[in-house]
């Protein structure tokens, strides 16, 4: 049972979003076996619901955040992790500096292209939701082979 979070700062907008969005990649897969996509956030001062802009980007994709809940990724049992997808390299160098056993199952999503490149946080750099939403689901979906590989522990994928 492949279990995968994906890290933002707060978890309210694009973890979440990219965390539902991954599960229902697999889904329509129909992948073998039990997955657990979850989502964190790397500062998560007070436990928060999605944004309004999360609930409207997963709406206009058929998905559901209205019972997402923020949660830290100190919280999360991280030996039973196979795979961390992060949104920016501060987060990946934050989770090796206090975890460095992480270092063979942290990666950037954008690494996935070949690319390493950080995913805005919309509401400190004022970028569009909407823009940024769809560079996470196209990330997502053009990856799923590469992120199934990788919880897996395949070094090439």
């Amino acid at each position: 049972m492949p279990r995968i979070v994906i890290v933002c700062t707060k978890n309210q907008f694009r973890s979440p979003l990219a965390a539902a969005i991954l599960r229902r990649e697999l889904a329509t897969r129909n992948m073998p076996g039990e997955w657990i996509v979850e989502s964190a956030g790397s500062w998560v001062a007070n436990l928060a619901p999605a944004t309004p802009e999360a609930l409207i980007e997963a709406a206009k994709r058929g998905l559901d955040l209205s019972t997402h809940t923020s949660k830290g990724i100190e919280g999360i049992h991280r030996e039973k992790i196979d795979l961390f997808l992060v949104m920016e390299e501060g987060q990946k160098e934050s989770i090796l500096l206090d975890y460095p056993k992480l270092r063979n199952k942290t990666y950037l999503l954008s690494e996935l292209t070949g690319l390493s490149f950080s995913i805005p946080d919309p509401y400190v750099t004022r970028e569009s939701y909407s823009e940024i939403a769809l560079e996470i689901e196209t990330l997502i979906q053009g990856n799923v082979e590469k992120i199934i590989a990788l919880a897996y522990g395949l070094k090439r994928y």
